[in-house]
């Protein structure tokens, strides 16, 4: 087996309180007991990865979430985590500030486009009111944003939001026929030249934005991500599951 990366995507959960209809890793009933987290943050970190990147599924459904931040903190390993903001709590708020967390909250439009493409209703409100309360706690707060056919004005909506938030980081992610968006390319799929247009303008902002919101393009079609699955499985992970590889 090749050597382990300095920084890996962990998934806590297949579980999930949303439908994304572009979703990477959809609901499989993977749902690994707080032992089995422990044991592989441990195998990670003995092998030297510095960097452990919570995701799912979504990972604050699961109840040993605070615990397994806990434990990640011991073994002095920086944490993010990314969430669709749905539930998140005060008492997760000061835990995730406690342990130096980075925090993305998932924000795919205005309100219409975002309760859309989630799945359901609220969804908008829940995730900004997840946004405010963790900036006021003093979470490293950032956006994600998963760009699909015909979605400029939802970017355009979470540039804004961006600014009148004051949050400071915001990543583009191209939509890739992953998951459940392996069935929903004809919905969401971005043809070439739209893509290279939407990179040139994502590639604007961030200059034109510098110093109040740094705004990062992450392509999965172009770079593979190392992913220890909720199964237990370290793949390095591509734009679709048929260019995936064992680590």
């Amino acid at each position: 087996m090749r050597a382990v990366p300095d920084a890996v995507c962990f998934r806590v959960t297949r579980y999930c309180n949303a439908r994304c209809g572009f979703c990477l890793a959809p609901p499989d009933g993977a749902h690994p007991d707080l032992a089995a987290l422990v044991g592989r943050v441990d195998w990670l970190a003995d092998r030297g990865v510095r960097r452990i990147h919570l995701c799912g599924g979504e990972p604050t459904l699961h109840p040993e979430l605070p615990a397994l931040l806990d434990h990640l903190r011991r073994r002095q390993v920086r944490i993010r985590l990314t969430t669709n903001g749905l539930r998140v709590s005060d008492a997760l708020v000061a835990r995730l500030v406690a342990t130096e967390t980075a925090v993305k909250v998932s924000v795919h439009g205005d309100r219409d486009h975002h309760d859309r493409i989630v799945g359901r209703a609220g969804a908008f409100d829940a995730a900004l009111d997840a946004v405010r309360r963790l900036r006021a706690g003093g979470a490293a707060l950032g956006l994600q944003t998963t760009a699909v056919r015909g979605g400029d004005d939802a970017l355009d909506a979470v540039r804004q939001l961006c600014l009148a938030e004051r949050v400071r980081r915001w990543s583009v992610l191209p939509f890739v026929p992953r998951g459940l968006g392996r069935d929903r390319r004809d919905d969401y799929g971005l043809a070439d030249r739209d893509k290279r247009a939407l990179r040139e303008r994502v590639a604007g902002w961030r200059r034109t934005l510098r110093g109040r919101v740094d705004v990062r393009w992450l392509d999965f079609a172009t770079r593979a991500v190392p992913v220890m699955e909720a199964d237990g499985r370290l793949v390095l992970e591509g734009a679709s599951e048929g260019v995936d590889q064992p680590w």
